[in-house]
């Protein structure tokens, strides 16, 4: 007769608890592989197949090329330096700044004729400017987007593309 205190319980346990993580494991990469391959068919079956003949040839623009003819149709126009007066209440008296306008070929002698135009403008704005927003390190870029609205509005559409801050001191 078999005495049931003879058996070994908790190694058939260990036995059964080691083969189960290996079992998932084993169960969950055969369903992953049954899933990609179901998509795989699926995308094979729903994509049409193309003819490799083609009507026409295909050009590839030289970028270079292309680039550097954009390049020769952009001009600059330097501004001379402007020094501004900051108010009473600025820790710094002056603000020196040099501006290059980004203009195209075509409209250099229009930008050129309206250089004194350009400087009024400046001069208004930069002199109601707080010393405190040229001090923040975004006030560059807010102050080029400012300087460029206000240069389009004076200047005929188109003309004046862009604004470059070259110089940008103060002392």
């Amino acid at each position: 007769m078999i005495d049931l205190d003879d058996i070994d319980l908790d190694a058939s346990e260990e036995e059964t608890s080691a083969k189960s993580p290996l079992l998932k494991t084993l169960a969950f990469s055969l369903a992953a592989a049954l899933g990609l391959g179901a998509v795989a068919a699926g995308v094979a079956f729903i994509v049409p197949v193309t003819d490799d003949k083609c009507e026409a040839p295909v050009v590839v623009e030289n970028l270079h090329e292309k680039q550097t003819k954009h390049y020769q149709e952009i001009a600059f126009v330097n501004l001379e330096p402007l020094i501004i007066t900051l108010g009473p209440n600025a820790t710094s008296r002056y603000l020196k700044i040099s501006i290059s306008l980004e203009t195209s070929e075509e409209d250099l002698s229009t930008v050129e004729h309206l250089k004194p135009k350009f400087r009024d403008v400046l001069n208004t704005y930069l002199r109601a400017v707080e010393e405190a927003d040229l001090v923040e390190p975004s006030a560059t870029t807010r102050l080029r987007s400012q300087i460029l609205r206000r240069l389009q509005v004076v200047a005929p559409a188109g003309a004046v593309a862009n604004v470059l801050i070259t110089d940008f001191i103060l002392s």
